[in-house]
């Protein structure tokens, strides 16, 4: 019976057969929903990760306007947005800052002056690389008034001539 799961699980993995439909023969088989799913999960880890496809989501609370742009989104949209984007800093446990895309984060006393070293290999979805460019051209978008950012009244302070990058 085992060999014939094996058999069934491959065109579920390369999408020629339906997950319903597997476990339809399955049952039929004698398995339980549970034992043929485990099979199932491991002949997708096998096969291992597949470039592209499509990612679907479900929220509650959202509205029909929400779209996944983190300088728009709501709150609801920009936390499921968060399963594939990275901050540059993040708040610890400890309530101190805990280094994402930034290496290194650091200001001279009066504060006026933020320097971060954007850590190096960092890809965007795409396989471009994270550039300190990027970063400040997405400080930029969100401190701009026009942009309607939700982000805009803590980045209100920034002013051009404080934005440089340096990679």
């Amino acid at each position: 019976m085992s060999q014939e799961l094996d058999y069934l699980s491959r065109p579920v993995v390369a999408g020629r057969l339906s997950r319903r439909d597997f476990l339809g023969h399955a049952t039929v088989l004698g398995v339980s929903a549970m034992s043929a799913n485990s099979i199932l999960t491991s002949a997708a880890r096998a096969q291992g990760p597949v470039r592209g496809g499509i990612i679907k989501g479900g929220l509650t609370g959202g509205g029909s306007t929400d779209i996944l742009d983190p300088a728009t989104s709501s709150e609801l949209v920009s936390i499921f947005g968060s399963c594939w984007g990275e901050y540059l800093v993040a708040l610890a446990p400890d309530s101190g800052l805990e280094n994402r895309l930034a290496e290194e984060v650091g200001s001279p006393k009066e504060g006026k002056t933020w320097t971060m070293k954007i850590r190096k290999g960092v890809e965007f979805h795409s396989g471009k690389i994270v550039t300190a460019q990027d970063v400040v051209a997405t400080l930029e978008r969100h401190s701009d008034g026009k942009s309607h950012s939700g982000r805009l009244a803590c980045l209100r302070a920034l002013t051009p001539s404080r934005r440089k990058a340096c990679d």
